[in-house]
Protein backbone atom coordinates (compact mmCIF):
# COMPACT_ATOMS: atom_id res chain seq x y z
CA UNK A 1 0.00 0.00 0.00
CA UNK A 2 1.57 3.58 -1.12
CA UNK A 3 1.73 6.14 1.13
CA UNK A 4 -1.75 8.06 -0.34
CA UNK A 5 -3.65 4.38 -0.17
CA UNK A 6 -2.86 3.99 3.03
CA UNK A 7 -4.10 7.88 3.85
CA UNK A 8 -7.18 7.99 1.72
CA UNK A 9 -7.74 4.51 3.30
CA UNK A 10 -7.94 6.05 7.03
CA UNK A 11 -9.93 9.40 6.26
CA UNK A 12 -12.29 7.48 4.58
CA UNK A 13 -12.05 8.65 1.13
CA UNK A 14 -11.68 7.11 -2.37
CA UNK A 15 -9.72 8.74 -5.18
CA UNK A 16 -9.78 7.42 -8.78
CA UNK A 17 -8.15 9.12 -11.92
CA UNK A 18 -9.91 9.60 -15.35
CA UNK A 19 -8.72 11.55 -18.12
CA UNK A 20 -8.60 15.11 -17.39
CA UNK A 21 -9.97 14.76 -13.25
CA UNK A 22 -9.62 12.94 -10.31
CA UNK A 23 -12.92 12.11 -8.33
CA UNK A 24 -12.85 11.73 -4.25
CA UNK A 25 -15.69 10.50 -3.00
CA UNK A 26 -16.57 8.69 0.55
CA UNK A 27 -19.33 6.41 -0.52
CA UNK A 28 -17.84 3.14 1.26
CA UNK A 29 -17.31 5.32 4.49
CA UNK A 30 -20.74 6.97 4.70
CA UNK A 31 -22.11 2.81 3.71
CA UNK A 32 -19.81 1.93 7.13
CA UNK A 33 -21.41 4.40 8.95
CA UNK A 34 -24.80 3.33 8.23
CA UNK A 35 -24.07 -0.59 8.64
CA UNK A 36 -23.08 0.19 12.31
CA UNK A 37 -25.92 1.87 12.73
CA UNK A 38 -28.20 -1.23 11.60
CA UNK A 39 -29.06 1.22 8.94
CA UNK A 40 -27.86 -0.15 5.89
CA UNK A 41 -31.23 -1.13 4.10
CA UNK A 42 -32.80 2.56 5.12
CA UNK A 43 -35.02 3.85 2.50
CA UNK A 44 -33.27 7.29 0.98
CA UNK A 45 -34.49 10.11 1.19
CA UNK A 46 -34.62 13.82 -0.91
CA UNK A 47 -34.64 15.75 2.61
CA UNK A 48 -31.84 15.77 5.34
CA UNK A 49 -34.44 16.64 7.75
CA UNK A 50 -38.49 17.77 7.60
CA UNK A 51 -39.55 20.87 7.37
CA UNK A 52 -39.66 22.18 10.69
CA UNK A 53 -38.02 20.53 12.63
CA UNK A 54 -36.52 21.43 15.75
CA UNK A 55 -34.42 18.94 17.85
CA UNK A 56 -33.82 18.82 21.83
CA UNK A 57 -30.37 17.45 23.36
CA UNK A 58 -30.65 13.97 24.61
CA UNK A 59 -27.94 13.80 27.24
CA UNK A 60 -28.04 10.50 27.27
CA UNK A 61 -27.01 9.49 23.93
CA UNK A 62 -23.41 9.76 22.98
CA UNK A 63 -21.47 11.69 20.27
CA UNK A 64 -21.00 10.39 17.23
CA UNK A 65 -18.03 11.52 15.98
CA UNK A 66 -18.00 9.77 12.35
CA UNK A 67 -20.84 11.83 11.66
CA UNK A 68 -19.54 14.93 11.92
CA UNK A 69 -16.07 14.06 9.94
CA UNK A 70 -18.24 13.00 6.95
CA UNK A 71 -20.33 16.69 7.57
CA UNK A 72 -17.30 18.46 7.50
CA UNK A 73 -15.95 16.97 4.48
CA UNK A 74 -17.96 17.04 1.97
CA UNK A 75 -16.40 15.66 -1.39
CA UNK A 76 -19.18 15.92 -3.35
CA UNK A 77 -18.84 19.78 -3.50
CA UNK A 78 -17.80 20.66 -6.98
CA UNK A 79 -14.80 22.77 -7.40
CA UNK A 80 -14.30 24.23 -10.27
CA UNK A 81 -11.34 25.49 -11.71
CA UNK A 82 -10.87 28.91 -13.31
CA UNK A 83 -9.04 32.33 -12.77
CA UNK A 84 -11.50 33.97 -10.57
CA UNK A 85 -10.18 34.54 -7.58
CA UNK A 86 -12.77 36.89 -5.74
CA UNK A 87 -13.89 35.93 -2.62
CA UNK A 88 -17.74 36.04 -1.83
CA UNK A 89 -19.61 34.82 1.37
CA UNK A 90 -23.21 34.39 2.35
CA UNK A 91 -24.63 34.74 6.10
CA UNK A 92 -27.39 34.01 7.43
CA UNK A 93 -29.21 33.06 11.19
CA UNK A 94 -32.55 31.35 12.03
CA UNK A 95 -33.84 33.51 15.33
CA UNK A 96 -34.10 31.54 18.38
CA UNK A 97 -34.96 28.30 17.37
CA UNK A 98 -33.09 26.06 20.12
CA UNK A 99 -35.60 24.02 22.14
CA UNK A 100 -33.51 24.01 25.34
CA UNK A 101 -31.55 27.12 25.22
CA UNK A 102 -33.22 29.44 22.76
CA UNK A 103 -29.93 30.53 21.21
CA UNK A 104 -30.24 31.13 17.39
CA UNK A 105 -28.47 28.69 14.46
CA UNK A 106 -26.62 30.37 12.33
CA UNK A 107 -24.09 29.54 8.79
CA UNK A 108 -21.77 31.29 6.60
CA UNK A 109 -20.38 29.49 3.20
CA UNK A 110 -17.05 31.26 1.63
CA UNK A 111 -16.99 30.79 -2.16
CA UNK A 112 -13.43 31.13 -3.94
CA UNK A 113 -14.61 32.41 -7.79
CA UNK A 114 -17.75 30.04 -7.95
CA UNK A 115 -16.04 27.36 -6.04
CA UNK A 116 -16.84 26.68 -2.61
CA UNK A 117 -14.04 26.29 0.05
CA UNK A 118 -15.13 26.90 3.56
CA UNK A 119 -18.57 26.70 5.49
CA UNK A 120 -19.93 25.79 8.87
CA UNK A 121 -23.06 26.17 11.28
CA UNK A 122 -23.55 26.18 14.68
CA UNK A 123 -25.48 27.92 17.30
CA UNK A 124 -24.85 31.28 18.74
CA UNK A 125 -22.91 31.74 21.78
CA UNK A 126 -25.62 34.06 23.40
CA UNK A 127 -29.17 34.33 23.42
CA UNK A 128 -30.57 37.08 20.18
CA UNK A 129 -33.48 39.16 21.41
CA UNK A 130 -34.25 40.14 17.86
CA UNK A 131 -33.79 38.34 14.55
CA UNK A 132 -31.98 41.62 13.61
CA UNK A 133 -29.68 40.87 16.46
CA UNK A 134 -28.96 37.20 15.27
CA UNK A 135 -28.33 38.47 11.58
CA UNK A 136 -26.17 40.71 13.09
CA UNK A 137 -24.06 38.36 15.13
CA UNK A 138 -24.01 36.14 12.57
CA UNK A 139 -22.47 38.62 10.07
CA UNK A 140 -19.90 39.56 12.49
CA UNK A 141 -18.99 35.54 12.85
CA UNK A 142 -18.82 35.68 8.93
CA UNK A 143 -16.85 38.52 8.89
CA UNK A 144 -13.72 37.04 10.86
CA UNK A 145 -13.83 34.42 8.68
CA UNK A 146 -13.61 36.42 5.54
CA UNK A 147 -10.35 38.31 7.09
CA UNK A 148 -9.06 35.09 7.83
CA UNK A 149 -9.33 33.57 4.29
CA UNK A 150 -8.26 37.29 2.98
CA UNK A 151 -5.06 36.86 4.63
CA UNK A 152 -4.54 33.35 3.75
CA UNK A 153 -5.11 33.79 0.01
CA UNK A 154 -2.54 36.89 -0.37
CA UNK A 155 0.41 34.89 1.34
CA UNK A 156 -0.52 31.59 -0.92
CA UNK A 157 -0.88 34.02 -4.30
CA UNK A 158 1.74 37.09 -3.29
CA UNK A 159 -1.43 38.65 -4.60
CA UNK A 160 -2.68 41.97 -3.06
CA UNK A 161 -5.24 41.85 0.00
CA UNK A 162 -8.97 42.26 -1.31
CA UNK A 163 -11.96 43.13 0.44
CA UNK A 164 -14.56 40.07 0.58
CA UNK A 165 -18.23 40.57 -0.17
CA UNK A 166 -20.67 39.18 2.33
CA UNK A 167 -24.20 38.64 1.65
CA UNK A 168 -26.98 39.25 4.20
CA UNK A 169 -30.54 39.25 3.74
CA UNK A 170 -31.43 40.91 6.32
CA UNK A 171 -31.77 44.97 5.64
CA UNK A 172 -31.51 46.30 9.56
CA UNK A 173 -28.50 44.32 9.80
CA UNK A 174 -27.12 45.71 7.10
CA UNK A 175 -27.44 48.71 8.61
CA UNK A 176 -26.07 48.12 11.92
CA UNK A 177 -23.05 46.52 10.86
CA UNK A 178 -22.77 50.40 9.20
CA UNK A 179 -23.61 52.91 11.68
CA UNK A 180 -21.36 53.27 13.87
CA UNK A 181 -23.87 55.20 16.20
CA UNK A 182 -25.49 52.78 19.20
CA UNK A 183 -29.27 53.15 20.15
CA UNK A 184 -32.01 51.51 21.89
CA UNK A 185 -32.43 48.15 20.09
CA UNK A 186 -28.38 47.41 19.92
CA UNK A 187 -27.11 48.96 22.91
CA UNK A 188 -27.15 45.41 24.89
CA UNK A 189 -25.68 43.74 21.89
CA UNK A 190 -22.12 42.26 23.48
CA UNK A 191 -19.36 44.96 21.61
CA UNK A 192 -17.49 42.06 20.55
CA UNK A 193 -19.79 41.83 17.80
CA UNK A 194 -19.04 45.34 16.49
CA UNK A 195 -15.67 43.70 15.49
CA UNK A 196 -18.13 43.67 11.95
CA UNK A 197 -18.43 47.95 11.77
CA UNK A 198 -14.46 48.08 12.07
CA UNK A 199 -14.06 45.67 8.91
CA UNK A 200 -16.32 48.01 7.28
CA UNK A 201 -14.77 50.88 8.17
CA UNK A 202 -11.66 49.85 7.10
CA UNK A 203 -12.65 48.54 3.68
CA UNK A 204 -11.74 44.81 4.56
CA UNK A 205 -15.47 43.99 4.28
CA UNK A 206 -17.98 45.01 1.85
CA UNK A 207 -21.83 44.33 3.28
CA UNK A 208 -24.46 43.49 0.92
CA UNK A 209 -28.12 42.64 0.72
CA UNK A 210 -28.78 39.59 -1.46
CA UNK A 211 -32.66 38.39 -1.52
CA UNK A 212 -33.59 35.44 1.04
CA UNK A 213 -34.12 32.88 -2.03
CA UNK A 214 -30.58 33.72 -3.34
CA UNK A 215 -29.22 32.82 0.31
CA UNK A 216 -26.98 30.50 -0.12
CA UNK A 217 -26.09 29.69 3.33
CA UNK A 218 -30.12 29.34 4.43
CA UNK A 219 -29.67 25.48 4.48
CA UNK A 220 -26.68 25.71 7.29
CA UNK A 221 -29.43 27.15 9.24
CA UNK A 222 -32.53 25.61 9.11
CA UNK A 223 -34.57 22.76 7.58
CA UNK A 224 -36.08 23.21 4.67
CA UNK A 225 -38.98 21.75 2.47
CA UNK A 226 -38.18 19.31 -0.35
CA UNK A 227 -38.22 21.72 -3.49
CA UNK A 228 -36.28 24.67 -1.90
CA UNK A 229 -33.77 21.85 -0.35
CA UNK A 230 -33.00 20.92 -3.74
CA UNK A 231 -33.04 24.74 -5.21
CA UNK A 232 -30.58 25.81 -2.41
CA UNK A 233 -28.27 22.45 -2.54
CA UNK A 234 -27.76 23.20 -5.72
CA UNK A 235 -26.84 27.20 -4.99
CA UNK A 236 -24.51 25.47 -2.66
CA UNK A 237 -22.58 23.88 -5.06
CA UNK A 238 -23.20 19.91 -4.03
CA UNK A 239 -23.74 17.40 -6.82
CA UNK A 240 -24.77 13.82 -6.97
CA UNK A 241 -22.38 11.55 -7.23
CA UNK A 242 -23.09 8.38 -9.21
CA UNK A 243 -23.09 5.20 -7.64
CA UNK A 244 -20.12 2.80 -8.13
CA UNK A 245 -22.74 -0.12 -7.35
Amino acid sequence: MSDLDELTYYLGIEVSQEKGCVKIKQESYAMKILKEAGMENCNPTLCSMELGLKLSKDENEPEVGCLRYLLHTRPDLTYSRGNDMKLVGYSDSNHNVGVDDGRSTMGHVFYLGTSPITWCSQKQATVALFSCEAEFMAATVAACQAIWLRELLAKLTGLEKQNVLIHVDNKSAIALSKNPVFHGRSKHIHTRYYFIRECVENEQVVVEHVSGDKQRADPLTKALARIRFKEMRSLLGVQELPSST
